[in-house]
């Protein structure tokens, strides 16, 4: 298919129509359309000379344990909406990430619109992520809160530094500040407040998007704070709204259980039940990733587990996508693997090793710690030997996997 670099002047008309029809943007004035679109990495594509199909990422980073991982974040898919079900979407999205692979990404990330789409493309899904709908009332905060400082979309710098020295943990994302000087978007639905210590640096804040409802509900587009101490502060802030706003939404921040900070929450879950504004927790896999690099993933790859040396017998689905002229078609192909304090991967195959038959998308799961190999083995397209399944089952207890950073 014929693509070419995103022009503000030639394509903007055409890619808000595009928005437009998809229901992303209503207004010419929307960040995405003029902050986003045209500072990320984008493509389009035209048919019958108009342009129908766009494609951008950014490239940010990925903690994996204590390393960190260059990321290629799939940022926005959008076709008109007569140019769906043409198959020109997924060649284009794959050409993307093949470019970015080509610029030494590491591993590919996005969130999903449904799950089944983009694992032809060999994405895996990650962890579950939880989402608590909870009263502010609830909140089991004792701390009085601190009086805090009102942001607005003029404070994106100091927004952004504030999100990038957030405590991370395994798969936090961090991406570029334009993103988030886009992702802070309308002024009339969203706003945050923060804490400033001595020197005047942001140090803990939060960005909520439902400004100007009276009583909610209120979804919390992002918390960033640097230790937990400064989350409880974040915490106290949202109790305090509790006079007036019926409803938070938020993602579960890493390494807590917010059930653990709400009272009665049983109760209060079955009092609120059908309501609009019903207390609950559900789980979802809502973002995918997949490996671009597998010598590079592998050389950052540090377990405390005894080495396992294996073959690895790769497939790779993105190389029907991608035309054969680019450099980068997948990464497909015998490997062998040593798993352990030092990790490493080069193409070959060893006779005495027993073999690993896995999808990308497969072993991308397994190497993150979403999901165990013997797992994989029913879930996903994954095969080996029972006593390297085993192995593998005990080497990869990680972390759970969090991006902390929708996109």
């Amino acid at each position: 298919m014929e693509y070419r670099k995103y022009d503000s002047q030639k394509d903007k008309k055409a890619v808000y129509r595009i928005l437009n029809e998809c229901g992303w943007v209503h207004d010419k004035k929307n960040k995405l359309l003029n902050t986003l679109i045209p500072s990320a990495n984008t493509l389009v594509s035209s048919i019958n000379n108009e342009v129908e199909i766009l494609v951008h990422s950014v490239i940010g980073s990925m903690k994996y344990l204590d390393e960190e991982l260059k990321l290629s974040a799939v940022t926005g898919v959008n076709a008109s909406l007569c140019a769906r079900k043409q198959g020109l979407s997924s060649k284009l999205t794959a050409i993307k990430i093949a470019l970015d692979a080509i610029n030494d990404a590491d591993v590919s990330g996005l969130c999903i619109f449904d799950q089944g789409y983009y694992n032809k493309l060999g994405f895996g899904n990650g962890n579950y992520e939880n989402v608590a709908c909870f009263t502010p009332a609830t909140l089991n905060i004792n701390r009085k809160p601190k009086l805090p400082t009102r942001l607005t979309e003029s404070d994106f710098k100091k927004v952004h530094r504030s999100r990038v020295k957030r405590k991370s943990f395994h798969g936090a994302v961090t991406l570029p500040e334009f993103i988030t000087e886009a992702e802070m978007g309308d002024k009339k639905k969203n706003t945050g407040y923060g804490y400033f210590d001595d020197d005047g640096n942001l140090t803990h804040h939060l960005w909520f998007h439902g400004k100007g409802r009276e009583q909610g509900p209120i979804w919390i587009k992002w918390m960033s704070y640097e230790n937990l101490d400064q989350l409880i502060d974040l915490l106290a802030l949202l109790k305090s709204f509790e006079e007036q706003i019926l409803m938070v939404k938020m993602v579960e921040p890493a390494f807590i259980n917010l059930q653990d900070f709400i009272k009665k929450p049983f109760q209060i879950k079955w009092l609120t039940s059908k309501s609009k504004h019903q207390n609950y927790i559900y789980a979802t896999a809502f973002w995918q990733l997949r490996i671009l690099n597998l010598e590079n993933c592998m050389q950052k790859t540090h377990l405390n587990f005894e080495d396992i040396n294996f073959n690895l017998k790769l497939s790779d689905p993105i190389d029907k996508y991608i035309p054969k002229s680019m450099k980068w078609n997948g990464i497909a192909g015998d490997y062998i693997i040593n798993l352990g304090k030092r990790s490493s991967a080069e193409k070959g195959n060893k006779k005495d090793l027993p073999t690993l038959h896995a999808s990308v998308n497969a072993f991308t799961r397994l190497w993150l710690g979403v999901m165990p190999a013997s797992t994989l083995v029913f879930s996903d397209d994954l095969e080996a030997p029972e006593k390297l399944l085993k192995k593998l089952d005990s080497a990869f207890v990680l972390p759970k996997a969090h991006i902390d950073w929708n996109f």
